[in-house]
């Protein structure tokens, strides 16, 4: 008795085909990739209509942390405008800084800002 015959026929079919299957999963042909990032595009734009229409608590929350980010940031990139015109001992530092910063308040204009318009501009075309 070989140990084919103690699993079973239908058992080591199952084993190989979800060996091949997991094999088939872990490389993306064009198609397969093409069809993941229009099903991504498409759960962004799903989710981009839903919070641009939103007005619950979760979304003032998410409105003000925005506003508070961004107002931080023009904070300092006013700061450092005035201390390199007064030539301040702390300019390198405030630059330093606003240079650290800008990634995140990138971010958050395209997240938060972006999507409103994107939709006011988009949509509006397309009536």
């Amino acid at each position: 008795m070989g140990l084919f015959n103690k699993i079973g026929r239908k058992n080591v079919d199952k084993i190989v085909g979800g060996a091949v299957s997991g094999i088939d999963k872990m490389f993306f042909t064009k198609e397969e990739k093409a069809n993941f990032n229009k099903g991504m595009a498409d759960s962004l734009v799903q989710f981009v209509k839903q919070t641009t229409e939103e007005n619950s608590i979760r979304s003032i929350t998410r409105r003000f942390i925005a506003f508070a980010i961004m107002f931080v940031y023009l904070g300092l990139v006013v700061s450092t405008a005035v201390s390199l015109l007064l030539e301040g001992e702390h300019t390198k530092q405030l630059f330093d800084l606003v240079k650290d910063q800008s990634f995140l308040a990138i971010m958050v204009t395209a997240f938060y800002f972006g999507g409103y318009y994107a939709q006011k501009f988009v949509g509006s075309k397309k009536k």
